[in-house]
């Protein structure tokens, strides 16, 4: 029996919750947020899409965090989300606070659960959870951006989307990077013939900003492919994605996206395979995230500077 608590059922929470519920792989299901009748009008709501499909998978709809217990996984969209205009950095502090909230709580009524964070900046918050829980928890990190990498090229080359692999790693957002090493196209490697690496990179990191300009919010997109992610662990399918799991580099646990075999347990990591290149860009971009998360942790419980990082457990 597979149980699984999405914490906060804002707009992609709820676009998470639907996607995960109508592919029909969940038993029970919690729905909590903060806001007054939310969690329970969202439940009406997805009764009745459930309905038409005949799913049945029970669902606990409260405003309180101690209904959420024995979950397998926990899914974290809770806090502010990102508007036009705003860097995914911008939200650190107001939602790193409530990642400590949370890390107060949900272990207590949920030991053993998989908490997959979903909330910006999700990397750095992934890190902030796990610090203060005590919790292993991973981050859906690059593997969106690795989807909207594959469906440009395949677009843009006029080819099946399943003719292209390949993955983009380090930070989601500014500082992801597209693993040129292991970008195929018909088996082939990617050569820029009709389409350039550089094209293919400004897609990545511009498309996210574009979407929210005009629609307010990337939904369908993540939604989707982070169901996929819970899926894996729910059904420990062992698929290779590209997700952020808990690292130490430079003396601090850290979260970055590389390619992992992602089920009930995360690993191995396919980073050692990469091509020197991609394993140096990795590097980078792991150096400059540790910077922006070490700057921004201390202002947000400064007499806790010197704590050293959880573990994982």
């Amino acid at each position: 029996m597979t149980k699984v608590g999405f914490i906060g059922v804002g707009r992609i929470g709820q676009t998470i919750a639907y996607s995960t519920v109508m592919d029909g792989f969940v038993d029970e299901v919690f729905f909590y947020d903060i806001i007054n009748e939310l969690p329970e009008k969202f439940e009406h709501e997805m009764r009745h899409a459930m309905a038409t499909r005949g799913i049945k998978t029970e669902i606990v709809a409260t405003n309180s965090l101690g209904d959420v217990k024995g979950a397998d996984i926990i899914v974290i969209t809770a806090g502010r989300p990102r508007k036009p205009g705003m860097s995914r950095r911008d939200l650190f502090l107001e939602n790193a606070r409530v990642m400590r909230d949370l890390a107060s709580q949900l272990p207590k009524g949920n030991p053993n659960a998989v908490y997959v964070m979903v909330t910006n900046p999700v990397d750095m918050m992934a890190s902030v959870f796990q610090r203060f829980s005590g919790r292993t928890t991973i981050s859906t990190g690059d593997q969106v951006e690795t989807m909207r990498m594959r469906s440009f090229i395949a677009k843009r080359l006029g080819v099946p989307v399943r003719e292209v692999e390949g993955f983009v790693g380090g930070e989601h957002g500014e500082d992801a990077v597209v693993l040129w090493g292991t970008v195929r196209v018909r088996g082939e490697p990617f050569r820029e013939e009709g389409l350039s690496r550089r094209e293919v990179e400004e897609y990545v990191k511009m498309i996210p900003d574009e979407i929210v300009r005009t629609l307010g919010a990337t939904t369908w997109g993540p939604g989707t492919i982070i169901k996929d992610v819970i899926r894996s662990v729910a059904l420990n399918e062992g698929r290779v994605m590209s997700i952020a799991f808990p690292r130490e580099f430079q003396g601090e646990v850290i979260h970055v996206s590389e390619p992992v075999v992602v089920g009930r347990s995360i690993g191995p990591s396919l980073a050692p395979l990469l091509a020197e290149e991609d394993r140096r860009r990795l590097e980078e971009a792991t150096g400059k995230l540790i910077e922006v998360f070490r700057a921004n942790l201390k202002y947000l419980v400064p007499e806790e500077r010197s704590l050293s990082p959880s573990r994982a457990m």
